[in-house]
């Protein structure tokens, strides 16, 4: 059992750390270091950071301190919606919606919106408002 607390608390503070380097990156990124950015996401991303995953798509999709590239885009995008994280769902629904880097998809973009609104991202919600 002490060794499961073990455990537990190392993750955990594993989790603090990678979500404090995460904020790093976000706060790079606002300030339109997007170098900075990404060399504080990528590998947190590398290891399935969702967060930092869709803050490296949004780098691509975007071209801010890398090429424009809508297919790396929307695999990073992906990797990080199909862990749940919302705001990435709806990054990638707005790709369907527009056709960037997919085929242009309205009902996979609403798909995606709804996964994300369901967790309550607001965007996704007015988005789903405006389309029907």
């Amino acid at each position: 059992m002490r060794l499961r607390q073990i455990g537990l608390g190392v993750t955990l503070a594993l989790s603090i750390a990678f979500q404090a380097h995460a904020d790093d990156g976000q706060t790079a990124y606002d300030k339109g270091d997007y170098a900075g950015a990404l060399a504080y996401w990528q590998p947190l991303a590398d290891r399935g950071d969702a967060a930092s995953q869709d803050g490296i798509g949004s780098l691509y999709a975007l071209g801010k301190g890398v090429p424009q590239d809508y297919a790396q885009a929307i695999a990073w995008f992906a990797k990080a919606a199909d862990q749940g994280l919302p705001k990435a769902q709806f990054h990638l629904g707005f790709a369907y919606l527009r056709g960037d880097g997919v085929t242009r998809d309205r009902n996979m973009a609403l798909g995606w919106f709804r996964k994300a609104a369901t967790q309550g991202y607001q965007p996704a919600q007015s988005m789903l408002d405006h389309m029907n």
